[in-house]
């Protein structure tokens, strides 16, 4: 897991810890399930946000790539071509 990724998450569990921890709390039933569902989504989100990320870098890369191949295959087909004029010749 990447520092990124793992500094968010912990960003995450601040937000969620109370702000005073001086007292001891008990948590009811609704209210941790309402907790965990929080939670749940919030850590959702961020992994599907870090997908996509990846997603379009990896798509961005593979676009570069050929691009690439593109170009050398258009200079290989110039250099052909002049081959083919000056055989013509």
């Amino acid at each position: 897991m990447s520092a990124k990724i793992q500094d968010e998450i912990d960003a995450e569990v601040l937000r969620f810890m109370p702000a005073d921890m001086t007292g001891i709390r008990v948590l009811g039933h609704h209210d941790l399930r309402q907790l965990i569902r929080k939670i749940l989504t919030a850590g959702t989100v961020l992994g599907w946000a870090h997908g996509e990320t990846f997603q379009r870098e990896r798509m961005q890369r593979k676009i570069d790539q050929l691009d690439y191949e593109m170009k050398c295959i258009q200079d290989r087909l110039k250099d052909a071509e002049m081959e083919l004029l000056a055989v013509q010749k």
